[in-house]
């Protein structure tokens, strides 16, 4: 993933396209690089890192870190501004964050983080990398410089940061002719600036400030203790004792906030770690841990679902009937209807997930599993319906546009079913896949006008932008 990551970036300053539109170098940050530049890189790496198999698809986790995320923004100096939270399936201890507001958490982060407000110490850091323009500033910092040193330069600071000794000796040898220390300075200066407006992120939005500081001072003690397998956030965010003093001085001048853990928060890194690593060993860790008096709801919740992962069916059953009672949370819906699915239940799991509807209307993981369990038991007509009315409130959300192509095709609605899959496509930033899947929908030719007008209409529009991007 680094790599790829590393890769997208490099394309980025080498790409014909951007040669000519660079202004000169010594301007501003932001005239250096416009947002609608910002989104387009991101939205290219986020093509590429959906792709990659250690994308994390797990609705329940996904929603978690983005309504986190939100409230993190919503308290930033640019409330504003476009901001999508993904999760990368590495053990590594990491965070990163890419131009045009797309900031990725590694299962490591999460697991590792003692409570709620340590990991939103690490989002409001890298949600203050991207407010401050960081990624601009370093471009615009390099007054002069050719897009080829530029490269350099880039590749000398991301090698520099990742696990690959060659890569990072390649990348030095070619950037000996510039500034390296003088760079890795400025990116320093880039960590203490996140540090300082992710602090007051951090508490103006409700959590304990202390839990940045006290993260941060743990990665820098295990650092110490193995400096040759020290935690990737030191390689990517390294921890001076400077920026360590500046930290724990701004704390002081911050208002003490206590913060209680949600629920949803406990579930979700008991989620994650349920699913790290080898089935057998999850097992068999959750197991000791809720045979304790002293397990809470979700180590038993996590425990549930090691079981399922091992097939301990009646195991995970009888294990959530225990511990249901003390999750008030929409997880534990999800998690009711997937033990029916299991068991050969499915008409049982609608009924759970309707009623669970009911209480929480507009938990997005509950509004897929229900459109599923009603396709499952044959009920194409009613998931049509049920997820036509969700997008009308959330056009953006391609999974329902995924979910209304599977009842499109059961339901024998070829051009629909295209024309829908088209639309997922589109959300996700991907044109090509998009005009292939509007191809096949005019192929199909059972369409109504109004259908196949769209499809025609939506062919013209991705061609057009094809056009647009070709040009030099």
């Amino acid at each position: 993933m680094k790599r790829l990551v590393t890769l997208i970036l490099l394309s980025w300053l080498l790409a014909p396209a951007y040669a000519s539109e660079l202004p000169d170098l010594g301007e501003s940050a932001r005239a250096t690089m416009s947002e609608a530049q910002e989104a387009q890189i991101g939205a290219e790496a986020m093509r590429q890192i959906r792709g990659d198999k250690d994308f994390l698809d797990d609705p329940e986790t996904t929603d978690y870190i983005n309504r986190l995320g939100r409230q993190l923004v919503a308290a930033s100096p640019a409330p504003y501004r476009h901001f999508e939270f993904f999760v990368v399936r590495d053990a590594s201890i990491n965070a990163f964050a890419l131009p045009g507001g797309y900031i990725g958490v590694h299962t490591g982060l999460i697991s590792a983080v003692r409570n709620e407000s340590e990991l939103a110490g690490v989002l409001a850091h890298e949600i203050s990398h991207v407010t401050q323009n960081h990624i601009a500033r370093i471009v615009a910092a390099q007054k002069g410089s050719t897009l080829t040193t530029l490269a350099a330069l880039a590749v000398a600071i991301l090698a520099a940061r990742s696990d690959n000794a060659q890569i990072a000796q390649a990348a030095v040898t070619t950037a000996q002719a510039m500034s390296i220390q003088n760079q890795l300075d400025y990116t320093r200066e880039h960590e203490r600036e996140a540090d300082r407006i992710g602090l007051q992120t951090l508490s103006d939005s409700g959590y304990d400030p202390a839990g940045m500081a006290s993260f941060f001072e743990r990665l820098q003690a295990n650092g110490r203790l193995y400096e040759s397998k020290a935690p990737a956030y030191l390689r990517t965010h390294p921890l001076t004792y400077e920026r360590m003093a500046d930290l724990q001085n701004r704390l002081s001048e911050l208002p003490y906030r206590q913060h209680l853990d949600s629920l949803d928060f406990q579930l979700v890194r008991a989620r994650v770690q349920a699913a790290a690593g080898e089935p057998d060993d999850a097992y068999k860790h959750f197991k000791v841990l809720a045979a304790s008096k002293q397990s809470d709801a979700a180590t038993r919740y996590g425990f549930v679902l090691a079981a399922l992962r091992v097939g301990e069916r009646d195991t995970a059953v009888k294990a959530f009937n225990q511990v249901q009672p003390e999750l008030t949370s929409p997880m534990a819906v999800t998690l009711a209807a997937r033990l029916r699915q299991e068991t050969g239940q499915p008409a049982k799991a609608v009924d759970i997930l309707k009623a669970g509807l009911a209480k929480y209307p507009n938990y997005r993981p509950l509004v897929y599993d229900y459109a599923r369990a009603l396709l499952r038991v044959g009920r194409a007509a009613d998931t049509k319906s049920y997820v036509a009315e969700k997008l009308r409130a959330w056009d953006d959300d391609d999974v329902l546009y995924r979910l209304l192509a599977e009842s499109d095709h059961a339901l024998g609605k070829r051009s629909e079913g295209h024309l829908a899959q088209a639309e997922a496509h589109i959300r996700l930033d991907q044109p090509a896949q998009a005009m292939e899947q509007l191809q096949l929908a005019r192929q199909a030719g059972d369409g109504d006008f109004y259908t196949m007008s769209m499809v025609d209409a939506r062919l013209r529009e991705l061609r057009e932008r094809q056009q647009r991007e070709a040009k030099p």
